[in-house]
């Protein structure tokens, strides 16, 4: 804040105060003329001047300063009325010290001299009228008049000095916040930039690993591999929780705004979570099957925000576990979606809660303390919830334990259960689960609560039993078709489950790193598990085929093209592509993937984002020209270090089909695999290395341009002889590109950018010069109006088209104005804009009047858009 918002601030601040003393004091004088029978149209006058000031300031009319003057002036003119009669003439200065000292906190000078002036003038008046009506001047007439004279200019001098002190102390305040908040940005920005450049060789250690990971190694290896991998996973989330908390720190953070599943969102988590160190404690998931199954809002914000709470949780228990909950509360709009987390901890004493969302507190900050971390967990946590417009409750006590409670508005996508069980009518569960093998008290009682929110919220009978003699007689009674045993209950009873597991479905919730015979008819359920399990299982029956081991996606046959300019991302990306059956090409640069793409058809394309010569977004709106020129269809997802929160919808926004975030994490490129492919390109196999199929064959992806080939050969022939007759009446054939030439646009550059085809640059022309009014107007509004944001996004696409049609000298000049107008910076903008508009209003006035605006055919594709407006992302 610089001195003159400080001062403007205590413009607002003083404006209220000065308007209510005003007002005391105009009821006083009202009562006081009725008493003394003053004059009566004055009365009338007060009121009026009173009302209108009051109106004034409601609805804030004319200027803060203009308005503090006119009501200074008005409760002068009061303040004279009053002080002109005789009985008053020694009871101002009194009233007019109180003025003063009101004032003193405006920050004005000028309006302290304005009260001593008018109460000097005042004061001769009523001097003069004394004497003119015979009254003898005395000694104590004269001395009191000084004595009044000497307060007010005391009072003056007095609120004068404060005036100057505070000054002081503001201006040199600002100067020191201004200071620290430099400061603190650049501190950012270099955190921001160390972290984005540390994402890159962070995502070969956990690429690398996690194809080596897949491979048949000796054991001492694979321990080291592993142990790699999980040393690359933390490394990655703390780039992550920087990242997350710089833009917290200054206000960047964007909240994403699309569908997901909040079962994903936990298995998501779970997969993160395998691995983190959890110090043989138990992590209890308790899903509510309510939830609605799909949701409207920022999922991945959702798992972060549960990430952080349970790895606090982990930090600070030494025994027992963490338990959560995730259910929710209808409401007009959505649900809230409630996420609580509580642990068996060590607790925090109320200074501790008090200090929790400070910056980089920890309870134990010590070189020798206890437990890891940066101190930023709940600080990113709180900024996550208040970006969604939810809140936070924190409550612990030394020695018992911690409980978070967060809510968080959602709208709804899908109503219906995020998990349910068919055929209801026929299962009936059996619970032969104590925990045995869990020590601790409390976790037992979340295993039991989750149990029972699990089986009230799926509708289904349930049954605890306690011993084994227990179960036999409830064999005998009840008709169960699905029993749940626990680690301890099977190893004590190993021979009589195996036995049952023939008549009955049997699922044992496994402990960590345990497993059963090979050939056991029993289903595992490996800890930590949640809900969604459970329901997949009660929707077994005997009859089905026990699967071993874990589902794993694939994409045999998808052929997948990556660009990146760092040959060691591409060595990554093509081990973890090549994982899951892909053919995979990689190329170096945005032009030599254009190169690739007009000799090849591929499903995907990968495309890096910061990459020389030309970025990922010019390179994908390049691709996306060539494959409509083609009448192919292309999917570009891009694959960056740019993790920022605003990323995804920034790249959505320029027209990329996905954003996968590097160090990639498999569970969100399978997400995005998912949504961009065809479903008959995605089956599932078993990850034990049998291959057999689960999700049957995957059928051949249609390929855009296979139907219909003859057919569409013969449009594309018609649109060349239609394209070739309109060509002819745009200008002379045999000037070429001359006017251009004549302009300076480099047309030999823009041919080359079109691959030699002079019917597509002129389309590439046509579509750069469409609607020229519009364009500069556009451009024209956004200078006038000072909005620099969107100035500056609109001058980076004529810089990026321009440098497509070969316009190099306008593409610099509008680089120059896309940085001048980053910074906000007038000067620069002014002294470049009038250049810019006339030569970007000559160049595409004469595309437009040579080449026409008609000569696209009206039937063409809707998505040859060479230029995005100022919504998209800040590139």
């Amino acid at each position: 804040m610089d001195r003159n918002s400080a001062r403007n601030e205590t413009y607002k601040q003083s404006h209220l105060i000065i308007l209510i003393v005003y007002t005391v004091m105009s009821v006083v004088l009202i009562i006081e003329s009725f008493i003394m029978g003053w004059e009566k149209w004055a009365v009338l006058l007060v009121i009026a001047v009173l009302v209108t000031s009051w109106f004034m300031h409601i609805r804030s009319i004319l200027r803060d300063r203009d308005r503090l003057w006119l009501y200074s002036c008005l409760m002068m003119v009061t303040y004279f009325f009053y002080g002109v009669h005789l009985t008053s003439t020694f009871d101002m200065a009194l009233v007019m010290c109180v003025v003063i000292a009101i004032y003193t906190m405006t920050g004005e000078k000028p309006l302290v001299r304005l009260c001593q002036v008018f109460y000097m003038v005042t004061l001769g008046f009523d001097l003069a009228t004394m004497i003119s009506q015979g009254e003898e001047v005395t000694p104590l007439l004269v001395t009191r008049s000084l004595l009044h004279i000497g307060m007010i200019i005391l009072a003056g001098w007095v609120a004068c000095m404060i005036i100057d002190k505070w000054t002081k102390v503001i201006g040199s305040s600002s100067e020191e916040i201004a200071t620290l908040k430099e400061q603190t940005d650049r501190l950012n920005n270099f955190l921001a930039n160390v972290s984005h450049e540390i994402r890159t060789p962070v995502n070969a250690v956990m690429g690398l690993s996690s194809v080596l990971e897949k491979e048949t190694l000796p054991e001492n290896i694979e321990d080291n591999i592993r142990a790699i991998s999980n040393a690359g996973h933390r490394v990655a989330e703390q780039i992550g929780d920087i990242l997350d908390f710089t833009e917290i720190d200054m206000h960047r953070l964007s909240v994403n705004n699309e569908p997901y599943m909040i079962d994903s969102v936990v298995n998501d988590l779970l997969s993160q979570l395998s691995h983190m160190d959890q110090n043989d404690l138990d992590l209890v998931i308790d899903l509510d099957a309510s939830v609605p199954a799909e949701l409207r809002g920022d999922g991945e914000k959702i798992r972060k925000i549960l990430l952080h709470l349970i790895s606090n949780g982990f930090k600070y228990t030494k025994e027992g576990g963490v338990y959560v909950r995730i259910y929710s509360v209808p409401r007009e709009y959505g649900i809230n979606l409630l996420l609580e987390v509580r642990d068996t901890g060590i607790g925090m004493s109320e200074f501790e809660i008090e200090h929790i969302y400070d910056k980089f507190y920890q309870s134990d900050s010590s070189k020798t303390r206890s437990v890891g971390g940066l101190g930023i967990g709940i600080p990113i946590v709180d900024g996550f919830v208040t970006a969604m417009n939810g809140f936070m409750d924190i409550q612990s006590k030394r020695g018992i334990g911690t409980t978070v409670k967060v809510s968080i508005p959602q709208a709804v996508e899908d109503n219906s259960k995020c998990m349910s069980v068919r055929n209801k009518e026929n299962v009936s569960v059996g619970g032969f689960l104590g925990f045995m093998t869990t020590g601790n008290i409390g976790v037992r009682e979340f295993y039991m609560d989750m149990i029972s929110n699990i089986v009230a919220g799926l509708y289904v009978p349930f049954h605890r039993i306690q011993s084994k003699s227990e179960l036999e007689k409830l064999l005998k009674v009840s008709n169960i078709s699905h029993l749940f045993v626990g680690t301890g209950e099977y190893l004590e009873n190993r021979e009589y489950i195996e036995e049952l597991s023939k008549t009955i479905k049997v699922a044992v919730v496994l402990d960590r790193n345990k497993s059963l015979a090979t050939g056991s008819k029993i289903t595992q359920i490996p800890k930590p598990f949640y809900g969604v399990q459970i329901a997949n299982f009660l929707n077994q029956t005997l009859d089905d085929e026990l699967v071993e081991g874990h589902e794993k996606m694939m994409c045999p046959g998808v052929k997948v093209l990556v660009v990146d300019d760092e040959p060691m991302n591409l060595l990554v990306a093509r081990g973890i592509f090549e994982s899951y059956g892909m053919v995979v090409d990689t190329v170096h640069s945005g032009e030599a993937s254009i190169a690739k793409c007009a000799g090849e058809d591929y499903d995907i394309v990968f495309m890096d984002h910061m990459m020389p010569e030309m970025d990922g977004v010019e390179a994908m709106k390049r691709l996306r020209v060539q494959a409509s020129h083609m009448r192919k269809d292309i999917c570009v997802v891009a694959l960056t270090a740019n993790a920022i929160s605003s990323a995804r919808e920034m790249f959505m926004s320029e027209g990329f089909d996905g954003f996968v975030p590097k160090p990639i994490e498999l569970p969100e490129l399978e997400r995005v695999l998912k949504h961009v492919l065809p479903k008959a390109a995605v089956k599932y196999v078993l990850d034990d290395g049998s291959g057999r199929s689960i999700g049957g064959k995957r059928e051949p992806a249609d390929k855009p341009g296979d139907e219909g080939k003859e057919k569409n050969a013969e449009a594309k022939n018609a649109d060349e002889v239609t394209a070739g007759k309109e060509s002819s009446g745009a200008g002379s054939a045999g000037d070429g590109f001359a006017p251009l030439d004549a302009l300076g646009v480099e047309t030999a550059s823009g041919l080359a950018y079109c691959g030699g085809d002079e019917e597509f640059y002129k389309e590439l022309l046509v579509e750069y010069a469409g609607d020229p009014d519009a364009k500069l107007g556009e451009l024209t509004k956004y200078h006038d109006s000072k909005d620099w944001k969107d100035y500056s996004i609109k001058v980076h696409a004529i810089k990026s088209t321009s440098k497509m049609i070969g316009a190099m000298e306008l593409s610099s000049l509008a680089l120059f104005l896309e940085e001048a107008s980053k910074e906000c910076d007038e000067e620069k903008v002014e002294s470049r804009h009038k250049v810019l508009m006339e030569t970007y209003e000559k160049i595409i006035r004469t595309i437009y009047n040579t080449y026409g605006a008609g000569s696209v055919s009206a039937d063409g594709p809707d998505d040859d858009v060479l230029e995005f407006g100022p919504k998209g992302g800040d590139l």
